[in-house]
C-alpha cells in the first residue's frame, strides 16, 4: 500500500500511522462522505489466515454493535486486492502507553483516577452488551485531545452468549503484564478479567509501571500473577491515597469473584476523583479550621490569604497531543491560589503564614517536577513532566528559552557558578550542557547508566553525582568524563546530597543512608535510618541531615552527621512529604507536601511556623534562592510559585 492509493474506489490513503505483525493503520479520507478516517489493512502475509479474518470481523461487528462514545466507531469493512480492510473513525490524541512513556513515574493522582473512571465506564457498557475485551492495556486506551478516553482493538474480544473463543494453541490470549490469573491458566474468562486488567492499568497510571513488571521471562511473570500478592502502589509512589491503593488491591484480587464489577468500579473511581481533584467547579461551603475532615477541601484565597467570594480556578487542561503519534502541544495550566484546610496534630488551627506569594510562573507545558535557582538568583530552571526544561528570567517573569527533551526531568540543577546545567529523569540518561546554550545530542553523558533518576553538583561545581537504582557515578564536569562508579550492592540512589564542604556524598539504599568519601570514592559510614528515603538535604554547616521518611506520612527525620545519631522527628501532618531543603543560613527548613502545601520549620525550635498554600496538586520540589529571601515550589498543577520569605 502507498500514500495516494485509493481502495474500494472510495477510501484514499494519506499517511501510514503504524505497522504491526498483522496489519497497517493508515490515515485516510472517505471521498464519498468527505471525512477523514482511519483504515486498518491486513498484511498480505496474513490476509488469508482464518484467525486474522475472524479477528477483523469480530472487531468490526463489536464496534458496530456497541456504538458507544467510548469505543472506536467502525464505519465499514471490505476487501481490496485480496486484503481485508476496516474503516474506523480517525482519533486525535495519543494512547496511554505513549503518555506513560513521557511520564515514567506515573500521572497526577487525579488524572489517573479520571482516566481509570472513564475506562471503567466504557467496560461497564461493553459488559452490559455481553462483550469482554480480554486485552485491556495502555496501548489500547486512547486519550482524545478533548480529554475523553476510548477503548480500542476489540480484535480478541468475545461475546458472552457464544462459546467461540479466538485462541492460539498453547498460548493464552492477552498482553502478559495485564493478564488475569484465569487467563494465564487458560480457563474460561468473564468480565472479571477486564476488571483485573483495569487494576493493572490503574497501577501503571499511578506509578509508571504495571504491578508485576520486571525481568525473568514469561514463566516468572505468570507465577507472579498467579501466586504473588500485588504490591501496594504506595511502595512506589508514597503519596497515593490509601483509599485509592485499597481499590487497586480489590481490582487485582486473584479470585474473579472478589473483584468489583466495572460499573461499581467506575462509581468508586469517580467518587475518589472528585475527592482528590486538584480543583472544583464550585467552592464548597466554608468549614471551620478545627473541623476534622479526612481530606483537604479547596477554598478560594485572596491575595492576602483569607477566603473570599471570588470564583475558584477552572480545572487545569489536560496535556494533549494532536494525531496518532503526533507532536505534543502542551497547554498552559490554569491555576489560582487556594487555601487548604489544615489541622495540627493537637487540633490547633493553622499558623498564620508569614511567607507571601510573590508571583506564579504559569504557562508551563506540564506538571512541574523540578526547579532550581541560578547562583545570582535572577534565573530559575524548571523541569516538566512533558520533557521540557525551561529557563526563566525572574526580572521579566518570562521564559528565556526552553528545550523539548526526551526525558521527564525529575531534577534540574545549575552548577554553583551558573555556567552549566544538568537534568535527569527516572529511567533516563543524564544531560549536561552550557547554561548559555540549548542542549544538543552531545549533551548526553555518553557512559551514564540508563536508570539515572537523580543528580547533584558538588559545592565547587567540579563534580556531578548521578544516581539510580543500582549505582552512583561521579563525573568531572569540565571533561565530562566519569571519575568513579560507586559499586556497592547496597546502593539504590533514589536520593543523594553533597555535604557543604564537598567531602561527603549521602546516598540511599532504600533504608539506610550511606556516606561516601568523594575524594576516595569509598563508603565511610552508615546512618541507620529505617524505611525508604525519598529525599535528603544537608544543613549549610553540614552538621544536620534532613531525611524524608517514605514510610510514614508527613515525617522528616533529623540526624547528626558527625555522630550519626537521630536527633528529632518533624511531623508535618497527614500528607506525604515530597521534598525538603534548608535555607542558606540554616535557620529554616522548607518541605513540600502531597496535599499541595509548603511548610516552613524553625530549626531552633524544630517546629512548623508557617504553611504556604497555593498549589492544588502535590508539591514535587522546593528550592531557596541564594539569598534565602525567595522560596520556589514546583507542583503537579503546571505551576511554580515563588514566595517572599520574611
Amino acid at each position: 500500500m502507498q500514500a495516494g492509493e485509493q481502495i474500494a474506489g472510495r477510501y484514499r490513503l494519506d499517511a501510514r500511522l503504524g505497522r504491526g505483525g498483522m496489519g497497517e493503520v493508515w490515515q485516510g479520507f472517505d471521498t464519498e462522505l468527505a471525512r477523514p478516517v482511519a483504515l486498518k489493512v491486513l498484511l498480505e502475509a496474513v490476509a488469508t489466515a482464518d484467525e486474522a479474518m475472524r479477528r477483523f470481523r469480530r472487531e468490526a461487528s463489536i464496534g458496530a454493535r456497541l456504538a458507544h462514545p467510548g469505543i472506536t466507531a467502525v464505519h465499514d469493512i471490505g476487501h481490496h486486492d485480496g486484503r481485508m480492510f476496516l474503516v474506523m473513525e480517525l482519533l486525535e490524541g495519543e494512547d496511554l502507553a505513549r503518555l506513560l512513556k513521557r511520564s515514567p513515574k506515573g500521572l497526577a493522582v487525579s488524572e489517573a483516577l479520571d482516566l481509570g473512571a472513564q475506562a471503567a465506564e466504557v467496560l461497564a457498557a461493553a459488559h452490559a452488551g455481553k462483550v469482554i475485551h480480554r486485552d485491556l492495556k495502555p496501548a489500547n486506551l486512547f486519550l482524545l485531545t478533548d480529554g475523553r478516553l476510548k477503548i480500542c482493538d476489540f480484535g480478541i474480544a468475545r461475546t458472552a452468549e457464544t462459546a467461540e473463543a479466538l485462541t492460539i494453541t498453547g498460548h493464552p490470549l492477552g498482553s502478559p503484564p495485564f493478564m488475569a490469573p484465569e487467563q494465564w491458566r487458560g480457563e474460561h474468562v468473564d468480565a472479571g478479567c477486564d476488571v483485573y486488567a483495569l487494576g493493572c492499568v490503574l497501577f501503571a497510571l499511578l506509578t509508571g509501571e504495571p504491578p508485576f513488571a520486571g525481568g525473568g521471562g514469561a514463566w516468572a511473570l505468570m507465577r507472579r500473577h498467579l501466586e504473588e500478592a500485588p504490591p501496594d502502589p504506595r511502595s512506589v509512589r508514597p503519596y497515593v491515597p490509601a483509599c485509592v491503593a485499597e481499590l487497586v488491591a480489590e481490582l487485582l484480587a486473584k479470585d474473579p469473584a472478589d473483584r468489583p464489577g466495572a460499573a461499581r468500579t467506575a462509581e468508586r473511581l469517580r467518587e475518589l476523583h472528585d475527592l482528590h481533584a486538584p480543583s472544583t467547579d464550585t467552592a464548597p461551603p466554608p468549614v471551620a479550621a478545627s473541623t476534622a475532615h479526612p481530606h483537604p477541601l479547596p477554598l478560594p484565597l485572596s491575595a492576602d490569604g483569607p477566603p473570599t467570594d471570588r470564583p475558584p480556578a477552572s480545572p487545569r487542561p489536560r496535556r494533549r497531543n494532536l494525531l496518532l503519534g503526533g507532536i505534543g502541544l502542551g497547554l498552559a495550566g490554569a491555576s489560582a491560589g487556594v487555601a487548604l484546610l489544615w489541622k495540627g496534630t493537637d487540633g490547633s488551627p493553622p499558623p498564620r503564614p508569614q511567607g507571601r506569594s510573590w508571583f506564579t510562573l504559569r504557562g508551563l507545558r506540564g506538571d512541574a517536577l523540578a526547579v532550581a535557582f541560578s547562583s545570582d538568583g535572577n534565573t530559575i530552571l524548571t523541569g516538566e513532566r512533558t520533557g521540557d526544561v525551561e529557563k526563566w528570567d525572574l526580572t521579566e517573569r518570562d521564559p528565556m528559552n526552553s528545550f523539548r527533551g526526551d526525558i521527564a526531568p525529575d531534577v534540574v540543577a545549575f552548577s554553583p557558578d551558573g555556567s552549566a546545567v544538568a537534568a535527569a529523569g527516572h529511567g533516563s540518561r543524564v544531560r549536561l550542557w552550557d547554561s548559555s546554550e540549548l542542549p544538543d545530542d552531545d549533551s548526553f553523558l555518553i557512559d551514564s547508566l540508563s536508570t539515572t533518576q537523580t543528580l547533584a553538583f558538588s559545592p565547587d561545581g567540579r563534580t556531578l553525582a548521578t544516581g539510580g537504582e543500582d549505582h552512583v557515578e561521579l563525573w568531572d564536569v569540565g571533561s565530562r568524563r566519569k571519575r568513579v562508579t560507586l559499586t556497592d550492592d547496597a546502593v539504590s540512589a533514589s536520593a543523594l546530597a553533597f555535604s557543604p564542604d564537598g567531602k561527603l556524598l549521602a546516598t540511599t539504599d532504600g533504608g539506610h543512608v550511606l556516606l561516601w568519601s568523594v575524594t576516595r570514592g569509598q563508603r565511610t559510614a552508615d546512618i541507620a535510618h529505617k524505611g525508604p528515603v525519598t529525599m535528603m538535604a544537608f544543613s549549610p554547616r553540614g552538621t544536620l541531615l534532613a531525611v524524608v521518611d517514605g514510610s510514614i506520612q508527613g515525617t522528616i527525620q533529623l540526624w547528626d552527621t558527625a555522630t550519626r545519631r537521630h536527633l528529632a522527628t518533624l511531623r508535618g501532618g497527614p500528607s506525604w512529604t515530597c521534598s525538603v531543603v534548608f535555607s542558606p543560613n540554616g535557620s529554616t527548613l522548607a518541605t513540600g507536601h502531597q496535599d499541595g502545601s509548603v511548610k516552613l520549620w524553625n530549626m531552633a525550635r524544630r517546629a512548623s511556623t508557617d504553611v504556604l498554600t497555593g498549589h492544588v496538586a502535590p508539591v514535587n520540589t522546593v528550592a531557596f534562592s541564594p539569598d534565602g529571601k525567595v522560596l520556589a515550589s514546583a507542583g503537579d498543577d503546571n505551576t511554580v510559585h515563588l514566595w517572599k520569605i520574611t
